[in-house]
């Protein structure tokens, strides 16, 4: 179009054009202040407008660094174009984001339908569409409908690939419909937004319509469908399980024409009782049963089913309609639901899909649920993959404080006690987040966190050990401006990002995320993305091992998340996950428990005895830590005290509390209630005749370390410093390891 190369050779960045239905002139809308992302064009929709402005086709802006701030600009020198009138029913050819597309002309309906048409007809057996844009902005106050329609005798089934729509509860504002059949005949099947892809959809006729309207305010990317048909012999596809158990069993119920009834169990067989539990979407084996008939049973459908084994429903199978049965016996079925992605991969299915998993079997408490199986990422596994509502860029809202802003983790299909079955019945399990920053704190002044699947706060982030007020660059010391937290703790006007994997599986799945200090817009601005849990092995359930030095001895030389139950299972405490370390000892498998204090802690001023006190908390409880050590061969937690001008041990001002509640005046490295430190032990302390460094109570920044091995006395429960209120003389930090067992040693009585 002239005016639109004009446009870019007067040196406007952004231009797009294009016409939509007799005098209607499309054109980009932007939103000030709209989350547009880094370098980015900040044109998210295009919108209509039959006033003045018509006289342009061709609409400019400047794009400035902060994606904030962007100019409409009418070029005087362009060429004006008058009102343009469209007499016939012709589509309208346009421009949008340099692709070339047809748009359907408003109340007209189109034969055939493009991937970008706005609606329309489609008649073949199988096919994609797309609303218009995609993957690029839909358009505003839009209204399309495309109409399925296949050959009599047949169903429609329609699965979303990619859904992108403004999220709301109630789907009140940009929405997708979903009718079984026409539109008018409001047979919905369902009402779809935000971004949760919808299991698949199906007909009961040869028709089904797909309807997506807008507002005029979000556009966000749209979706992608497929659809393909399904034949409809006499058995419309659905299918229940009557009578049973649980849901994985019982007498089994089709409709036929919409008549439910029964099925005989005459030549019922293992071939009829997959192709039911497929059909039913349940993936492992399937056992064929018969069940005597009951009073309220429906009548018989089905007097007779022949079923090869490998079809996908009832309706391709061989089938005898009506009539009675010769025994009073009706088919069953029991189906068997696999724990995880990875354990049906073994049993030989290689297509990734949406199947149903039972992670702690039928018999444990938590219910299946459906994930998606991804069966081509790592060769000859599967990776079970469970999606939710913050995988998409999310801009932070504007707000100053620490954790001002909260976006709530929801995940499909499954409750987080779901998914806490999944991770504990996995090897390993990860979550990648990422966070794309401009002049923003972040963790290293604690400004915001994750939380974990019980409400834990956690102040790490992808890639960084637990805790540990660090990135994944803090942990590899390559941050940014030689930052050694976080590159996004820089707080400066430069674009940066932290990502990395979530691998604590103790924390797992991620239930909130919480940012702060974005107020100062368009300077301060954050986006966050939230990857789907993915989780893959799956542990053996027949036993489960007392420690990690016991898995060792069986064979399992990967150190990751494990699960151990010290005193036997049934027994006492309850099993418990660990990191198992197979590498740092040749000998034997190493134990580590991790707990909310292992960073390095400031002392909060105070003058008295032990007047500062915190409280450890485990990634397990006391009772079942005191089972791990009991039957390791020694335990260990390694404490170090840094100081400036304060008293401790040797003067009864700080002291560490056993697992029991005894107040230990000892530090690490030292004998039971010694009054010493390591230094006191070997006479190496720096002032002669003191028995700790941090006893000289003098200017001189010192230090005691060593390793607490007393197994009677551990894991820390808490500890309490003191002397430290006169500030900035009087100071102290400190640090607590992780408790770590090895080997597998006698009871303690």
């Amino acid at each position: 179009m002239r005016q639109l190369q004009a446009a870019n050779e007067g040196g406007l960045e952004e231009c797009r054009a294009g016409w939509i239905s007799g005098a209607e002139v499309a054109y980009p809308r932007v939103h000030l202040n709209w989350n547009c992302g880094q370098n980015q064009t900040g044109i998210i929709s295009y919108g209509i407008r039959n006033d003045l402005l018509e006289k342009w086709d061709v609409f400019c802006y400047k794009v400035d660094d902060d994606c904030a701030m962007f100019q409409e600009a009418e070029m005087p020198g362009l060429p004006s174009v008058g009102p343009r009138k469209n007499g016939s029913n012709e589509n309208c050819t346009g421009h949008f984001h340099g692709l070339d597309f047809t748009i359907g002309t408003t109340g007209v309906t189109s034969e055939t339908t493009t991937a970008m048409s706005c609606g329309g007809f489609l008649y073949e057996e199988d096919g994609d569409f797309q609303s218009p844009g995609f993957p690029h902005a839909y358009l505003s106050d839009m209204d399309c409908s495309w109409v399925i329609v296949v050959q009599p005798g047949h169903l429609v089934q329609l699965n979303f690939r990619a859904m992108v729509l403004e999220e709301h509860r109630g789907c009140q504002y940009d929405y997708i419909s979903v009718f079984d059949g026409r539109a008018s005949e409001k047979r919905l099947l369902g009402r779809l937004c935000g971004s949760e892809l919808p299991p698949p959809l199906r007909s009961s006729s040869n028709v089904m319509t797909v309807q997506m309207k807008s507002d005029t305010s979000v556009e966000l990317d749209g979706f992608s469908a497929h659809f393909h048909t399904v034949k409809s012999a006499a058995v419309t596809g659905h299918v229940k399980l009557r009578g049973g158990r649980n849901q994985f069993e019982g007498r089994v119920e089709v409709d036929i024409e919409g008549i439910q009834g029964g099925v005989c169990a005459k030549h019922w067989g293992i071939r009829e009782a997959t192709v039911v539990c497929r059909q039913l979407g349940f993936t492992g084996s399937a056992m064929a049963g018969r069940m005597p008939e009951r009073m309220d049973d429906p009548p018989v459908s089905v007097s007779l089913m022949k079923c090869r084994g490998d079809e996908g429903s009832l309706d391709q199978c061989e089938l005898k309609r009506g009539g009675g049965c010769s025994t009073a016996v009706r088919a069953a079925v029991h189906c068997r639901v696999t724990e995880s992605c990875s354990v049906l991969r073994d049993t030989g299915v290689v297509e990734s899909g949406t199947y149903i998993i039972d992670p702690d079997g039928p018999e444990q408490g938590q219910e299946p649920f459906p994930v998606y199986c991804d069966m081509d990422s790592q060769p000859g596994a599967g990776v079970t993959v469970v999606r939710h509502n913050s995988e998409a860029r999310i801009r932070v809202e504007p707000c100053e404080e620490a954790g001002c802003y909260s976006r709530e983790v929801v995940y499909q299909h499954a409750s987080l006690r779901q998914l806490r079955a999944l991770i504990q019945a996995s090897f390993t399990c990860v979550q990648k987040v990422k966070l794309d920053c401009r002049h923003i704190r972040f963790l290293g002044a604690q400004w915001g966190w994750w939380t974990s699947w019980d409400g834990r706060r956690v102040d790490s982030w992808g890639g960084a050990a637990t805790g540990s007020r660090r990135c994944a660059c803090g942990e590899r010391g390559d941050c940014d401006l030689g930052l050694k937290t976080c590159n996004c703790d820089a707080n400066d006007e430069v674009w940066r990002s932290d990502e990395g994997f979530l691998s604590d599986m103790v924390l797992l799945p991620v239930k909130e995320v919480r940012f702060g200090d974005t107020r100062d817009i368009p300077m301060e601005m954050a986006f966050h993305k939230i990857g789907p849990l993915q989780c893959s092995r799956h542990k053996p359930t027949d036993t489960v091992p007392v420690s990690c030095a016991a898995l060792k001895e069986t064979g399992i030389t990967r150190s990751g998340q494990y699960l151990i139950d010290p005193d036997g299972m049934g027994q006492g405490v309850s099993q418990f996950e660990v990191y198992c370390d197979m590498t740092s000892d040749p000998l034997t498998g190493v134990t580590v428990v991790g707990h909310d204090a292992e960073g390095r802690v400031r002392v909060t001023p105070c003058e008295d005895p032990g007047c500062y006190s915190r409280e450890v908390h485990y990634g397990a409880a006391l009772a079942q830590l005191r089972a791990l050590i009991q039957v390791s061969t020694s335990c260990q937690q390694h404490v170090k005290v840094d100081c400036r001008h304060t008293r401790f041990v040797g003067w009864g001002w700080g002291w560490w509390v056993s697992w029991a509640g005894e107040k230990r005046l000892d530090w690490g490295g030292a004998k039971r209630n010694s009054g010493s430190c390591a230094c006191g032990k070997t006479g190496t302390c720096d002032r002669p005749g003191l028995l700790c460094n941090c006893d000289s109570n003098d200017h001189i920044w010192r230090s005691d370390e060593g390793f607490l091995t007393d197994k009677n006395a551990l894991p820390v429960r808490a500890v309490h410093f003191g002397d430290t209120n006169d500030i900035p003389l009087e100071m102290a930090f400190y640090t607590i390891g992780k408790l770590t067992c090895r080997g597998s040693g006698s009871p303690i009585l």
